[in-house]
């Protein structure tokens, strides 16, 4: 005679083969539980639901305004397809890395250009940056350069406002360590203007040159598309800033920790927009920003990069903020 407490053998396995059914949904269950409710804090944080964080950013003297909204600058970032590139591309590409390597700047500079007119190709833009600055930080020629006849009375800064350029990259091209000059010398000057254009979608500075890029940079811009869109100017240049804390107008110097404004600070204004107040080109010290929409709408860049850009742009440069 059998126990009572045992079935028919087809009853059990019928049994044990709902019990193992059960408990599979139960983990499943516990597995969706963990993924979906222990989930980064960083990860939820940045989600477009997820409220935005005091911001850190602003002029000297004047504080941002974050109680003040910019109609028409809300967007999202730009999720791009990577940039496929043709065999004719890429042979340029390849031609330019040969011809750099060779020393062959000018002509590594024109390969590269006819790369980017047929496609943007990252690569052939990081190259051409490169050549770009070796080109211009030196005395090699290059288009636009020309030698200045030094006259008495004249100054760096004479000259340098004269070809709307600065002192710092006459004297970076001509390797002076000092701004003295003497009448009668040569001085090599780069004549052409620069323009900044800045993508909020990409989050990148293109530095412009006779409607070309002369170099692109990775830089953080407002979250939630505040960085607004318009035509402004350089009005301002500081190097070691000071920063204005918004939620109380303290100045804070260059090199506390709370100074959030890096090593240097370009303010620009709108003549269209001139409610827009408080904006700039800076540095931080968070280089984890850089690359993404962090700010509250002024517009960060690595400091080594920042410092690069204010060697070369004077006053009165226009930059554009768009999407």
């Amino acid at each position: 005679m059998k126990p009572i407490y045992a079935g028919s053998h087809s009853k059990r396995k019928s049994g044990r083969g709902k019990l193992i059914f059960i408990i599979v949904v139960l983990l499943q269950l516990v597995a969706v539980y963990f993924i979906f409710f222990n989930e980064p804090k960083e990860k939820r944080a940045s989600s477009p639901d997820a409220p935005p964080i005091a911001d850190q950013d602003g002029g000297d003297p004047a504080p941002l305004n974050l109680d003040k909204g910019f109609a028409g600058t809300t967007s999202t970032p730009e999720v791009r397809a990577p940039v496929k590139s043709s065999p004719e591309v890429k042979a340029l590409i390849s031609d330019a890395r040969s011809l750099i390597d060779a020393g062959q700047l000018l002509a590594a500079r024109e390969a590269l250009y006819k790369a980017i007119a047929i496609t943007p190709d990252p690569e052939a833009i990081a190259l051409v940056g490169n050549v770009n600055m070796k080109l211009l930080k030196s005395a090699r020629k290059m288009p636009g350069k020309i030698y200045y006849s030094i006259k008495p009375g004249d100054s760096l800064g004479k000259i340098a406002r004269k070809y709307h350029t600065t002192v710092a990259l006459i004297q970076q091209m001509n390797g002076m360590s000092t701004s003295n000059i003497r009448a009668g010398d040569r001085v090599l000057v780069f004549t052409k203007p620069f323009s900044v254009q800045v993508s909020k979608t990409r989050n990148e500075l293109d530095l412009m040159c006779d409607g070309k890029i002369f170099k692109r940079y990775s830089v953080g811009t407002g979250r939630f598309g505040k960085s607004p869109e318009a035509t402004f100017e350089i009005v301002d240049k500081i190097v070691h800033p000071p920063w204005t804390r918004p939620k109380d107008n303290k100045r804070i110097e260059y090199g506390d920790p709370e100074n959030l404004l890096g090593s240097r600070w370009m303010a620009i204004k709108s003549k269209d927009h001139p409610e827009f107040r408080g904006f700039g080109i800076h540095g931080t010290q968070d280089r984890t920003s850089v690359g993404k929409q962090s700010s509250n709408g002024c517009v960060r860049m690595l400091n080594e990069d920042v410092e690069e850009l204010f060697d070369l742009l004077p006053r009165k440069t226009v930059v554009t903020i768009s999407k």
